[in-house]
């Protein structure tokens, strides 16, 4: 407290010294330490307390937080994993059915390719036999117009039985049989006529029963019946 002046003229009173302070206990807490208020341990006390407050606030939460697969949280993941999981097994499906559709057309791919490769070679192969058989035809053709070239040669080398015309059905030269071909007891009958109609005349004729000797002209008609084939001599 502080202390007024005293009045003009009065003598100032002398200032008592103040008295000892008295000794403080010694704080148990801060054996051998420097002293401190006992404010600042009250804090560190409220501040000790309040964590345990805190502590046992956490650990009764804890204690009395439900278990996590109880939670519906929990369950909404599980849902959503579930369908995560049944959709990629459905997918997982869907990819192999189309793998398997992709291997079966690449299967009927190549069987198709097989037939085309079969139908080709076929193909070929009946080309190489029509052409085999054009071949064949057309030695056949050469063969027949070969053997008929030779008959038609024959033909007219040889005289059968009928009415001919020298020039026209036979050419001219010597012919000669071996005689009668049996179908006439008589023999062989030939002769010189006419014309070809149903009223020609006999110019000369004959009838041998063994060989016999013509010599045809141009222009003649000549008729053979029963003989044996004439020839031409020559």
């Amino acid at each position: 407290m502080d202390t007024l002046p005293p009045p003009p003229g009065v003598p100032a009173a002398p200032i008592p010294p103040r008295p000892p302070a008295a000794p403080q206990a010694a704080d148990p807490l801060q054996t051998g330490k420097p002293h401190r208020p006992r404010r600042r341990l009250r804090r560190v006390l409220q501040a000790v307390a309040a964590a345990a407050l805190i502590a046992l606030g956490v650990v009764g939460g804890v204690a009395l937080r439900p278990p996590v697969e109880s939670s519906s949280e929990y369950a909404a993941l599980g849902a959503e994993l579930a369908a995560a999981t049944s959709e990629s097994s459905r997918q997982a499906d869907t990819i192999a059915g189309y793998v398997r559709q992709e291997s079966a057309m690449k299967a009927r791919e190549a069987a198709a390719a097989a037939k085309e490769n079969g139908f080709a070679q076929r193909e070929q192969e009946a080309a190489k036999r029509e052409q085999d058989v054009t071949k064949k035809e057309a030695d056949l053709t050469a063969r027949e117009k070969a053997f008929e070239e030779r008959q038609t040669k024959v033909a007219q080398s040889q005289i059968t039985d009928g009415l001919h015309v020298v020039g026209k059905d036979v050419q001219p030269g010597v012919y000669s049989t071996t005689g009668g071909s049996g179908r006439n007891p008589l023999g062989c009958y030939y002769a010189w006529m006419s014309g070809t109609g149903s009223d020609a005349e006999i110019v000369d004729n004959n009838i041998v029963k063994g060989p016999a000797t013509v010599t045809l002209r141009d222009g003649e008609v000549f008729e053979s019946s029963s003989c044996a084939p004439w020839t031409k001599q020559g």
